[in-house]
């Protein structure tokens, strides 16, 4: 073969056109399992269940091994799935289940390498670390293989390569950079064709075309397997590929893979030094599987907090270790991450975990952990456009959009303060926080004790009894014992500011009205286009569209509002129902939520606290707090407070490691204990 090779078809298709045992190199990346729609029928990724998902890869890749060369080598980049279910999402695990899976059926597990993403797509997620990586296996034919030789040499199972910015609209492409790696680690020689079942934008043709073409002048050549038509195009653009070959469907069938539990031939190990949580780091996978058995447990379980967070690592890992943490889940865990702790050339996982309940959130202190706070930004705001600039109303029962239409007033650097929004169907008066007082919200309320006035640093434990460090009061018993709550003194000038404005905000108002055209997405970066996805949150000027949000001005933990109402509620001698028929018809389903301390709460929207007021008769305390809202100004930027670490560690001993996570779980007012000391 002189030539690179489109096939436009099937991938099942498009592996029987090729010949056995004639393909060197393989290497792709498939669609992730409920992560993107392709918009065709019975489409790869949109399978029922991960089993399925999982077993159809399989089937596919054992015909892909039909192809392959004796000494050939497949590399593989799969991307995970969080199941998100009733109150806590859980990492299915799916590429090394179906790493495990592949084994069974045959294929040689030369090596898992973890990709490193230096500008890893950014996330708001505060409940667990931000994911970083992803998982290359290196599959082979047979144990004597072309890998061999660097494997042999490097002993590298960790590169670090950022995503690149393409001109597509493809939000999976893997850079060219990572394939170029791949491709190194393994001797090519004229004649030798690689291939790429799964091809999207032809990445991995061009990486082969510029090996072909470069100071290396190998006559190596591609075959890209592609069903999408508008990827197609995209490949003989990039690839230069003149002839392309159609191919018809073929049915073929899979079956769901069978997964297996825990071996019943290990005894279990008992972690039971803290109830708030554990950090272990096993050495052996003997030692591992003996935590996991133990976890199951009544004694372990009756030790934990239900809120308790778990960190289990393993040192000399294997697949069999990193397949069988899928099984906690049966025994009442969740897995929140898989963390990467590596050295820049070798790694070892560790796993966070948590109990599968509904009654009651883990503590995870995220803020203890970030890294590089954010530099104060200074802005230009004379130079800025806002009126037009689109606004996100989420502090209803439902949301909507609108658009800035007048600028009332404005704080002294010329950025917007009290503005007019036109919604669809009406206009009305918005109160615009500053950008600079994002630090103080983030901050939030501040608790004391009701007797001595000492701050509380944990205000509320839904599990435990509340007791102020102190004097000893118990707290959260009855409205005398409710803590004093305080906001912070630069929102509250804000506040008492606007209160001597000459606008009413949320005042409705008649304006010009205009339709306003909706957009598909609510995301930072809907309107991407010529730009990857992936790029560094610090680019903002690659962002096209800035917006505001109307939103509830403080953040608070739910259970702590639903003990506030409880104890409100008993102040007046009424019962939940007594509450409810206080409420119109259409409420009789939410008022009841609007009490409980588990994932079945929820607090009460602004237009509902008014209601909840009259109801109590309160004028003041936190009911007031948690009614007022404003406009944030919303922009991808580093959080005030720092950035999340991650899910990839580095350099790190285990002594250093064991200290960092501790940090995320241990009492306030033991980590303070801790930190005063140092």
């Amino acid at each position: 073969m002189k030539k690179d090779i489109i096939i436009h078809g099937d991938v099942w298709a498009g592996l029987e056109f090729i010949k056995d045992n004639s393909v060197s190199v393989a290497i792709t990346s498939p669609p992730y399992w409920k992560q993107r729609d392709y918009n065709f029928e019975g489409q790869i990724g949109q399978e029922e269940s991960p089993e399925e998902y999982i077993g159809r890869l399989v089937t596919i890749f054992n015909k892909l091994r039909q192809k392959l060369k004796e000494e050939g080598v497949f590399f593989l980049n799969i991307g995970d799935k969080y199941l998100n279910q009733y109150g806590k999402s859980h990492l299915l695990m799916i590429p090394y289940r179906l790493a495990y899976h592949m084994v069974k059926d045959g294929w040689h597990l030369e090596e898992i390498i973890i990709w490193y993403k230096p500008n890893h797509m950014p996330s708001s997620v505060k409940d667990r670390f931000t994911n970083t990586y992803e998982p290359i296996f290196v599959f082979a034919k047979r144990k004597e293989n072309i890998y061999k030789d660097f494997y042999k040499r490097e002993k590298k199972n960790v590169v670090e390569i950022p995503l690149q910015q393409t001109p597509w609209k493809h939000t999976a492409v893997y850079p060219e950079n990572l394939v170029q790696e791949m491709l190194n680690r393994v001797n090519l020689n004229d004649g030798d064709i690689v291939l790429d079942p799964f091809a999207g934008t032809g990445t991995t043709g061009v990486v082969v075309k510029n090996l072909r073409n470069g100071f290396l002048s190998k006559e190596v050549y591609s075959i890209m397997i592609e069903k999408g038509n508008e990827f197609v195009k995209i490949i003989k653009e990039r690839v230069g590929v003149e002839d392309i070959i159609q191919v018809k469907e073929i049915p073929y069938t899979w079956h769901s893979a069978k997964e297996e539990n825990l071996p019943s031939n290990i005894d279990s190990l008992l972690l039971v030094n803290d109830k708030h949580g554990e950090v272990h780091i096993a050495q052996t996978y003997e030692e591992f599987l003996s935590i996991l058995k133990g976890m199951r447990t009544k004694e372990f379980k009756s030790f934990h907090r239900e809120d308790a967070l778990y960190f289990v690592g393993i040192k000399e890992w294997n697949l069999q270790s990193l397949y069988y943490v899928h099984a906690i889940y049966k025994y009442g865990y969740v897995v929140r991450n898989m963390l990467v702790v590596s050295n820049g050339s070798k790694w070892y996982p560790v796993f966070m975990l948590s109990r599968d309940t509904t009654k009651v959130a883990y503590k995870f202190y995220l803020d203890r952990v970030r890294t590089n706070p954010k530099i104060k930004e200074e802005r230009d705001w004379t130079k800025e456009e806002f009126i037009g600039m689109k606004v996100r109303d989420i502090s209803g029962k439902t949301s909507r959009e609108g658009q800035v239409v007048e600028i009332l007033e404005k704080y002294p650097d010329e950025f917007p303060k009290i503005i007019v929004v036109q919604w669809n169907g009406e206009a009305s008066i918005e109160f615009v926080m500053h950008p600079e007082k994002d630090e103080f919200l983030m901050e939030g309320l501040r608790f004391f004790c009701a007797r001595c006035n000492t701050e509380l640093i944990d205000p509320y434990d839904p599990i435990e009894k509340n007791v102020c460090p102190s004097c000893g009061l118990e707290l959260w018993i009855n409205v005398e014992t409710i803590p004093i709550i305080k906001e912070p003194k630069e929102i509250l000038e804000c506040v008492n500011d606007l209160e001597k404005s000459d606008y009413l905000v949320g005042q409705i108002v008649d304006v010009v009205y205009f339709k306003i055209e909706k957009n598909g997405s609510s995301s930072k970066f809907h309107s991407l286009d010529r730009i990857n996805w992936g790029a560094s949150p610090g680019a903002r000027k690659l962002v096209e569209g800035e917006y505001f949000t109307k939103m509830r001005l403080y953040r608070i933990d739910q259970p702590i509002v639903a003990q506030y109402l409880t104890l409100l509620r008993k102040s007046k001698n009424m019962r939940i129902q007594d509450v409810i028929s206080k409420f119109p018809k259409e409420y009789y389903h939410t008022v009841g939520h609007w009490f409980r301390k588990d994932f079945g709460g929820s607090i009460p929207i602004p237009e509902d606290i008014k209601l909840l007021r009259k109801v109590f008769n309160i004028h003041d305390g936190l009911l007031k707090i948690l009614e007022r809202t404003a406009l944030k100004f919303q922009t991808v930027k580093t959080s005030v407070k720092g950035k999340n670490p991650g899910d990839y560690i580095k350099n790190r001993n285990e002594e250093e490691l064991i200290a960092f996570l501790k940090k995320l779980y241990v009492p306030s007012n033991e980590y303070l204990l801790t930190m005063s000391k140092k």
